[in-house]
């Protein structure tokens, strides 16, 4: 493999990474409600104002945050490297499943 090819391998795995963290920060936050700090009605609106995302994008990672925190099997295949964002985020939209699915 090339080495432009391994560093967009890792890169990538870095950013899922994060994204795993920050995504469990998120629900932390909503669970506090902290956005009401800043004079936010909502996670959705701080998210947009703060993070500058668009409101479709803001929904779902607010959507993916609160089933990850549900889901502990995909959360930590997420947070370990096994799944990517774009894997857990389908996988999230599964309904009806438990832990002994999911783990499959």
């Amino acid at each position: 493999m090339s080495v432009q090819g391994q560093e967009l391998i890792e890169g990538r795995a870095f950013l899922d990474a994060r994204e795993a963290s920050w995504l469990v920060t998120l629900v932390e936050f909503d669970t506090a409600a902290a956005f009401e700090l800043d004079g936010h009605a909502s996670l959705v609106a701080w998210l947009v104002d703060r993070c500058r995302l668009g409101r479709s994008t803001a929904k779902e990672k607010v959507r993916v945050a609160h089933e990850l925190h549900r889901r502990p099997v995909i959360s930590d295949a997420f947070l370990d490297g096994t799944l990517s964002y774009s894997q857990a985020r389908a996988l999230t939209r599964l309904v009806a499943l438990n832990d002994g699915r999911d783990a499959a």
